[in-house]
């Protein structure tokens, strides 16, 4: 059995090796998607609903049918990731986006090209980092998995700090699809990169799995060494008849739902309590730069204290920033307070996403069990969109959504006290290779 080191420390967290090609790759590719589909819509999307005629409303709720349209996608996928390894359905998937980016969802001249924008740059953005570079870094760190998951997911709350002024900046230089069209260059760059540096398996690169010699793994890795050849037996209907697949999804899809209702709004709400234009993109960027420690700080928590209790934790942390942020309507200091914790929050978002459902079925069965869970928890999460909508169409403000979003986090804290850690997890419980 592989036991997780309780003991690590900050400098051992960082000894990744060879892997650092895979956080470079996974940070950056989380960076560019936001711009297109997360974070960046702040900027961006005002700009080209502005600049081709089309309507705001109904280009954001574009983001519900994109989610729901990358579901689908999900699964096909999945099923190139199992045939070609998540090297090579990276760089597709990045050269893909760069190409929609540029050609669809800058130069978008109705709402069914901006649709079809939306949900390809969807499938490709979340389907690499969720469905390839997710399950890779459990394969290539399954002791280091909560940390490393902290470490990759940086570059979300770096999109977060930066993208918004970047956008800004860049829009006073050209117009929209001229300017913006260097994140189109860099998602093809990055395809480059993940085709070149990227490997499947640590051993291609000389290094065994956490960086540790070839002795050490040899000596404490031996029940994952044995399964080096593992099929996964889980099939479709045997997933979706499992009740803690639905848990395992259902817990990251509200972490997602509340993420993105959030952060998509950000600027907008924080201008609806007060703050100036100026001050509501500046306290998105120190949310982003909060969240770079949020990321890290999760992570190894993560990695100390077991997956279970990390969650929970984060759960409350979040859903306290956001009771801040609505108090802030009758106390306008709190705002301030709920934009420091709530970016510390978006830091552990994607962690607790990847790592919970890891954490109950174990590295053997999680890319397999992965590939059904991460659609639905995506389908859930992108139902933000919709809340956000008509919210605002029926009340005029975002403070619905935001009750919404704090009962979801109340709800997972329940969700998660209630999930047996490790339950499916077959280097924990060998008994279950015979069922």
């Amino acid at each position: 059995m592989i036991i997780m080191e309780k003991k690590m420390t900050i400098k051992e967290s960082f000894n990744l090796g060879q892997g650092w090609h895979l956080m470079i790759f996974a940070i950056l590719a989380m960076l560019v998607t936001n711009a297109g589909v997360n974070d960046g819509l702040n900027i961006a999307l005002p700009a080209i609903s502005e600049g081709a005629g089309l309507n705001y409303e109904l280009c954001l709720s574009m983001g519900t049918v994109a989610g729901f349209v990358g579901v689908a996608m999900m699964l096909v996928i999945a099923k190139f990731r199992d045939r070609f390894g998540g090297r090579k359905v990276s760089a597709a998937l990045f050269v893909i986006f760069g190409l929609t980016y540029y050609f669809l969802f800058l130069r978008a001249t109705n709402i069914v090209m901006y649709a079809l924008a939306q949900c390809i740059m969807v499938s490709c953005g979340q389907g690499c980092f969720y469905l390839c570079t997710g399950p890779m870094q459990s394969d290539w760190f399954p002791k280091k998995r909560g940390v490393v998951n902290g470490i990759s997911t940086i570059g979300a709350n770096i999109g977060t700090a930066i993208l918004a002024p970047m956008m800004t900046a860049l829009l006073t230089l050209a117009d929209y699809k001229t300017s913006l069209s260097v994140f189109a260059i860099v998602a093809v760059l990055l395809g480059i990169y993940a085709f070149v540096k990227l490997r499947d398996d640590p051993r291609e690169l000389g290094m065994y799995p956490d960086n540790v010699s070839k002795e050490v793994y040899e000596k404490e890795y031996k029940q994952l060494s044995q399964h080096d050849e593992y099929i996964s037996d889980w099939t479709i209907p045997k997933m979706l008849k499992c009740k803690e697949v639905w848990l395992a999804a259902i817990v990251p899809g509200f972490i997602t739902l509340g993420l993105l209702g959030i952060i998509t709004q950000f600027v907008k709400r924080n201008t609806s309590l007060g703050l100036s234009q100026g001050a509501a993109v500046s306290a998105m960027t120190v949310a982003g730069l909060i969240g770079i420690i949020g990321s890290y700080a999760i992570g190894y928590l993560d990695t100390k204290i077991g997956t279970k209790k990390a969650c929970m934790i984060y759960c409350g942390i979040f859903a306290l920033g956001i009771a801040c942020n609505l108090l802030a309507s009758f106390w306008l200091p709190l705002v301030y307070v709920s934009i420091f914790i709530v970016g510390f929050s978006l830091g552990g978002s994607t962690n607790m996403s990847l790592s919970f459902p890891a954490s109950i079925f174990g590295v053997l069965d999680y890319p397999k069990v992965n590939g059904v869970i991460f659609p639905i928890n995506y389908c859930i999460g992108c139902l933000n969109f919709v809340v956000n909508a008509i919210v605002m169409k029926l009340t005029g403000s975002l403070t619905g959504a935001y009750v919404v979003y704090l009962c979801l986090f109340i709800i997972n804290i329940i969700i998660v006290a209630k999930t047996e850690e490790g339950k499916w997890d077959k280097l924990k419980h060998p008994e279950l290779m015979n069922k």
